[in-house]
């Protein structure tokens, strides 16, 4: 990817912001003597330079659209009061004809003071965010100076102030540090925090504290929202040290949110120096946030209570101490160490990695959906043929009526993906997938209440799948998957998506290389070793069956020339051929954890594997 080193130069305007003069500004009236007129510049930072200062890093850098700066959208505040512009509603402010500064605007005329810039961005003249100052998240720690900034007016002055920015691209929105207003579509709630130290005689102070955030899911810590949000406590006019709380715009999306919280306790001149460490943690959720709220606008605030307080927090959220989240005491027969859902006095194994689905007591359970791949090696299984069999008929409704662990448990949608030179669909093949060819399960799909979406990917572009998606269907790709692709669809399933790769038997696929390339960039062990067996369509036996909710009821399978797979020590099979000699269907357990390059494949098992004598087996079906 190009950095933004390389498509934008490095704006330096600081002799031109103090010595230019638009026609905007001629129509200004000369400012008030004993008020202060202030206007803003935007500068590109150079990402480059700062990515090799900052501790922390971005795979990728945001990349810049083409479009031209037309306006700023700022929030200006003075002692935690807005002053221009609010979250609900920044202030417009357009820029000088041709410049990288703002027009000058009675609104900033303002009484000298200091006064703090919390939100900066830069918008294209359709509207569109094109630059953002960062205010937390990775991004900010890329700036010697992120937002919020302060800004002492002094009477009588024309202030120009310079505001760094850099390019804002949606895929990173979390980190920038903003979850509000125009930079996510997604709703925000409102969370704040307050805190008192009390020292060993119990006098209460307030307390200085920071806070870091991350979002949460499926028993996993994910992407840093904020990162050392801190409050401000100070002398007021009465002699007294005041604490100010703190606040979080928190991500508040359709499904159940969750959110990973630290609090580090800070010293301060009103209580002295004390261990600055982690005093909260723990994960609440929105519901958690909701019953904070006093009617629509106002909410209450949590309020921790440190040291010999002599009362709890209220309400009480958090864990005392720090640790990282699901840190307990294995001892305890009612906590959760391995945050499986299957407490420790009934966990036979209590080290199930995260996200993995798991049984009764707690181990491995790849009959449960969720972090695997469902492989079946014969489209003829789902043709107008074998949907004439009521079982198999059955076997796509199981397909899509299942319960999962994570955000896609509510997904309506099934993404029927035919591209990738799939010689089975109409476009590149003889059309034994296409909608005609599969027309009986199309509809089945359709009658128990789900959207077909169908794609035609390419290399490089299944890099999204829509919230709503529940199950993926890859048909017989010929064209390898990228590391992106493969980590979105690790995404999906660690979200508790299914997803159905269908291959076919070696005369027919060319894409067997593609399928176990895929299966092992995926964290699978269960391989496709080609062959081709029960050519023309045949009945599978019931002995044939394996127990699985996907088999659920099933009697007897039409199928029609299947390749043989090969399980891994996790997988499980779905169904044998007629003899009950090979696997041709199964579950394949995957890792979730993404990859940073495909990995080697060994597809020497493919020599030597039986395969039946087809009468045109150009055909999926040999027949």
């Amino acid at each position: 990817m190009k950095t933004i080193k390389h498509l934008f130069m490095f704006f330096a305007l600081s002799g031109l912001l103090f010595t230019s003069c638009s026609k905007d500004e001629n129509s200004v009236k000369d400012p008030d003597p004993e008020m202060a007129t202030l206007s803003f510049g935007a500068i590109l930072e150079d990402f480059d330079t700062n990515r090799a200062a900052s501790k922390q890093s971005l795979d990728e850098l945001p990349e810049c659209q083409d479009a031209d700066p037309f306006y700023v959208m700022i929030i200006l505040s003075q002692g935690g009061t807005n002053v221009v512009g609010s979250e609900e509603a920044p202030f417009r402010i357009n820029l000088a004809t041709d410049q990288l500064f703002t027009v000058e605007v009675p609104e900033l005329e303002l009484i000298p003071g200091t006064y703090s810039l919390d939100y900066f961005g830069v918008y294209s003249e359709a509207g569109d965010l094109i630059w953002l100052a960062p205010s937390g998240g990775i991004l900010a720690s890329y700036f010697d100076n992120p937002l919020p900034l302060e800004i002492d007016l002094r009477a009588g002055v024309k202030k120009y102030f310079d505001v760094p920015v850099v390019c804002f691209d949606n895929r990173f929105v979390n980190e920038y540090g903003y979850l509000f207003f125009d930079v996510n579509t997604n709703e925000a709630i409102k969370f704040c925090i307050f805190g008192n130290y009390c020292d060993d005689t119990g006098r209460h102070y307030p307390a200085a504290f920071s806070v870091d955030v991350w979002s949460y899911s499926n028993g996993a810590q994910g992407a840093v929202l904020y990162s050392d949000i801190t409050n401000v406590v100070e002398l007021n006019d009465a002699g007294d040290y005041s604490g100010t709380s703190v606040c979080f715009a928190l991500p508040d999306t359709s499904g159940l949110d969750e959110y990973y919280f630290e609090i580090t306790l800070l010293n301060s001149d009103a209580y002295g120096n004390v261990t600055e460490e982690i005093i909260r943690s723990g994960v609440i959720n929105d519901d958690d946030v909701r019953d904070l709220f006093d009617g629509d606008d106002n909410t209450e605030y949590y309020h921790f209570r440190e040291g010999n307080c002599g009362n709890d927090d209220s309400p009480n959220l958090f864990t005392e101490g720090g640790g990282g989240p699901g840190e307990c005491d294995p001892n305890n027969s009612n906590d959760d160490c391995d945050n499986d859902g299957v407490n420790n006095g009934l966990d036979e194994c209590p080290s199930t990695p995260p996200n993995v689905a798991v049984n009764a007591v707690g181990c491995d359970d790849v009959t449960l959906p969720g972090q695997d791949v469902v492989v079946f090696n014969d489209i003829n299984i789902f043709d107008e043929e074998a949907m004439k069999d009521p079982d198999n008929v059955l076997l796509v409704q199981n397909l899509l009526n299942f319960s999962t662990l994570g955000s896609r448990n509510d997904g309506d949608v099934v993404l029927m993906d035919r591209g990738r030179g799939a010689n089975c669909n109409t476009i590149v093949g003889n059309g034994e997938c296409s909608d005609i060819g599969w027309s009986t399960m199309r509809s089945t799909i359709e009658g128990e209440g789900f959207i077909l979406m169908d794609i035609f990917s390419t290399s490089g572009s299944l890099t999204e799948i829509p919230e709503d998606v529940k199950i993926v269907f890859l048909v017989m790709p010929t064209v390898a998957y990228t590391v992106s692709e493969i980590n979105t669809l690790k995404a999906f399933a660690a979200q508790g998506g299914r997803i159905v790769f269908i291959g076919e038997h070696q005369s027919y696929y060319t894409g067997i290389e593609v399928e176990n390339q895929f299966l092992v960039d995926m964290g699978a062990v269960l391989t496709n070793t080609g062959g081709s067996i029960d050519c023309s369509y045949n009945i599978i036996p019931s002995s044939s069956n394996r127990e699985h909710p996907i088999m659920e009821g099933i009697e007897e399978l039409t199928i029609a020339c299947a390749s043989v797979i090969e399980l891994g020590p996790n997988d499980a099979a779905l169904f044998y051929d007629i003899s009950n000699t090979y696997v041709l269907a199964g579950v394949a357990r995957i890792d979730t954890t993404p990859i940073n390059q495909l990995s080697p494949v060994n597809n020497t098992k493919r020599t030597n594997v039986v395969s039946d004598v087809m009468s045109n087996p150009s055909s999926a079906s040999g027949k």
